[in-house]
């Protein structure tokens, strides 16, 4: 194996690592945002955990580019000689030896195949948007109509997202209560909610079970939230909000038993009636403590950098020879 292609393995190898340690790691530490996310509201949570969770492989690139250069790796790595080689260097390790060989080769394997698993998701996705679309009526510039009782709207595709709208939901709501869904479902579509979700998806994808879950269920209700907090501002101004409130918990909620549906009305407007809140003391008050989920973000991606510097030249060096 050629020097090029051997250093490209290495780096490989230590990205991939030093990515799966880090993801534990933000993964245990998540409860601890988790606390400080439950005081704020939708729109910086969102925000925030989405950040938290790209932070592993970004802070894997910074710690490989900090390895790289050996006076800025060399204060935060414990001082070790490489037979008569004790000054500064660069990571020391071998990919001609089978060891060496192998481990690059395993880390290519695993990476195509979690590339291959990506594509055929996406690939999957475009057919059934595809599908979504040819069942559908272009029925309008703002929503398709797809012809199903069901009592359901929702927003489909990632880059370019669509409304659809089932006809059976269509003909249960006013004109006003519609308005008040399109406006909750654009939201999704502008901010481009089905996309983030594919980012955390992927991007949680080694994380403990218990805690993927958990993480990826709560991203998805800031999003819902946040769609809700739109709707009600734009349409408190020509309806009560009240009537705002339960048109966006009811259509959320059909299909389900009553009691499950009472419960979920009551969590949905709770949230809501919290959100208009928050909205409101957060614009007649500039209370720094606004800015702790993300000083605590920076401070934990800033410890895992220096943690996969300061652990990450022995450990690499180790597996390779």
């Amino acid at each position: 194996m050629n020097s090029t292609l051997g250093n490209i393995g290495n780096y490989l190898v230590g990205w991939t690592l030093i990515t799966l340690a880090l993801s534990w790691l933000f993964a245990l530490t998540y409860p601890l945002l988790l606390r400080v996310l439950n005081t704020s509201g939708a729109q910086q949570a969102s925000r925030a955990t989405l950040i938290y969770v790209l932070l592993p492989p970004a802070a894997a690139i910074l710690a490989l580019l900090i390895l790289s250069v050996p006076e800025l790796a060399f204060p935060l790595v414990s001082p070790h000689c490489h037979e008569t080689l004790c000054t500064p260097h660069t990571l020391h390790m071998s990919t001609d030896t089978l060891e060496g060989i192998v481990s690059v080769f395993s880390v290519v394997i695993v990476l195509t195949g979690l590339c291959t698993l990506i594509a055929t998701q996406l690939i999957h996705s475009r057919k059934r948007l595809r599908i979504l679309r040819d069942l559908s009526e272009d029925n309008s510039p703002k929503y398709r109509l797809i012809d199903s009782p069901e009592h359901i709207a929702w927003c489909a595709g990632l880059l370019r997202p669509q409304i659809f709208i089932s006809s059976g939901l269509l003909a249960s709501l006013s004109a006003e209560q519609l308005r008040v869904v399109l406006i909750h479902e654009k939201t999704h579509a502008i901010r481009r909610d089905n996309l983030r979700k594919w980012l955390l998806y992927w991007a949680t994808f080694t994380w403990p079970k218990n805690i993927r879950r958990n993480i990826r269920q709560n991203y998805s209700n800031y999003s819902e939230h946040i769609c809700d907090l739109v709707a009600a501002q734009l349409e408190q101004k020509h309806h009560k909000l009240n009537d705002v409130i339960d048109t966006l918990a009811s259509t959320g909620s059909i299909g389900l038993d009553p009691l499950t549906k009472n419960k979920h009305q009551r969590k949905r407007v709770t949230a809501l009636q919290r959100e208009l809140h928050l909205q409101n003391a957060s614009s007649s008050s500039k209370n720094i403590s606004r800015l702790l989920p993300e000083f605590l973000i920076a401070a934990i991606w800033l410890l895992s950098v220096i943690t996969a510097v300061h652990f990450g030249h022995p450990l690499l060096e180790w597996l390779s020879n």
